[in-house]
């Protein structure tokens, strides 16, 4: 069982070390704050300089959230925490499957070039995320 993003976000910051617990990675507290909306999400995953290794200290996080009836509004408030706690702005962007799907058929560049880069999977797999037909 995974712990809740509450449980995670431990001020001052993280202090896993005492208890030999190990620090959350970012996977994992997105993971946790998109818990309360998983159901509605097909597939989330980081991607962009951190997915390709190139982690800056404090550089933001690019999450694609391709899902069901789940709007950029809705996902924004499941962030706050888990940016402060993180360091880190956190960069939604946000897709109904039918879109991605969609915009992938019509050869849209920025979303054939997200396919091809690599991807740190939060929520689903590549075997989740609509495809092009």
């Amino acid at each position: 069982m995974r712990p809740s993003l509450d449980n995670m976000l431990r001020e001052p910051p993280y202090d896993g070390a005492g208890s030999g617990d190990a620090e959350p990675s970012i996977a994992d507290v997105l993971r946790a704050a998109l818990a309360p909306i998983a159901d509605q999400i097909d597939a989330a995953f980081i991607y962009g300089p951190m997915a390709r290794g190139a982690v800056k200290p404090h550089g933001d996080v690019d999450i694609m959230i391709i899902g069901r009836a789940v709007a950029y509004a809705e996902v924004i408030p499941h962030f706050i925490a888990a940016a402060k706690f993180l360091g880190r702005s956190i960069n939604p962007s946000v897709y109904c499957a039918d879109e991605w799907k969609r915009k992938l058929m019509q050869g849209n560049r920025v979303m054939r070039a997200v396919m091809q880069q690599p991807k740190i999977f939060v929520i689903g797999s590549i075997e989740r995320m609509p495809q092009a037909s």
